[in-house]
């Protein structure tokens, strides 16, 4: 569920603008390389396997909200001796998500489900406008064609009619695994994903520097920096938003 309000400094050019997510898959024989960048993190994970387990997780978090962040990056060896083959959602089962960097385990979780392909390269970008009054067009995109559109108000899907009502905060995995294959599934995660992190656009992260992260309570339990022993020194990096050109792709 996305947090209804955070402790920033109010963003005046909110409502001009979007959040722009893309995230890159590079599939070899033994490894795969995932890349994450929107308009406040930045993050690389990369998988390696033997064909039938995770043999190996490096990850690095290049650009993150706070300076507990980092520490997530230690979880990700969990995954390994896992079996390139679990579901993707044994891999949230129970509450893990909690214990790690979301955003992070989400491209470890997608480059374990690509372990098993041929060497390729996908490209997705997903683009949610600012939503002020009216409904905004949510739209990702894969290696340049379209994946998903959606038409939203306030968290819940208007457009198209077949998941008209259909939540992209708490549920949504619920019904998306029943709705989408595996290649659509994975676009319109992202792409609720994106919506996710879009109420930062709300706000101007580069003042609240210095701040401690616990004054954020709506966040307290949800990833690993909000967890109870991170959260306790964490503060926020002040790291500025950064401003993603749209690719121009086939609509």
């Amino acid at each position: 569920m996305r947090p209804k309000q955070l402790n920033f400094p109010v963003n005046p050019d909110y409502g001009t603008g979007s959040t722009i997510r893309r995230v890159s898959l590079r599939t070899q024989s033994d490894r795969v390389d995932g890349h994450l960048l929107d308009n406040f993190h930045e993050m690389r994970c990369s998988i390696v396997h033997d064909g039938t387990i995770v043999t190996a997780v490096a990850g690095q978090s290049i650009r993150i909200p706070t300076t507990a962040c980092p520490g997530a990056v230690g979880q990700l060896q969990s995954l390994v001796g896992l079996p390139i083959s679990t579901p993707r959602r044994e891999f949230y089962a129970g509450g893990i998500a909690r214990h790690h960097c979301t955003h992070l385990l989400d491209l470890a979780v997608m480059a374990i489900g690509h372990a098993r392909r041929p060497s390729m390269e996908i490209l997705y970008e997903a683009e949610v406008p600012d939503e002020v009054d009216s409904p905004v067009p949510l739209a990702i995109w894969r290696n340049g064609r379209l994946a998903c559109r959606w038409l939203v108000r306030q968290g819940a899907i208007l457009e198209p009619l077949e998941l008209r009502g259909r939540p992209l905060g708490a549920g949504f995995a619920a019904w998306a695994s029943l709705a989408f294959d595996q290649d659509h599934l994975e676009a319109a995660t992202i792409l609720a994903r994106t919506w996710l992190i879009a109420i930062g656009r709300r706000y101007l992260p580069s003042q609240a520097e210095g701040r401690p992260a616990r004054d954020n309570p709506e966040m307290l339990g949800r990833c690993y920096a909000y967890s109870a022993g991170p959260v306790k020194s964490a503060v926020m990096t002040g790291e500025k938003e950064v401003h993603l050109d749209h690719l121009q792709y086939q609509t």
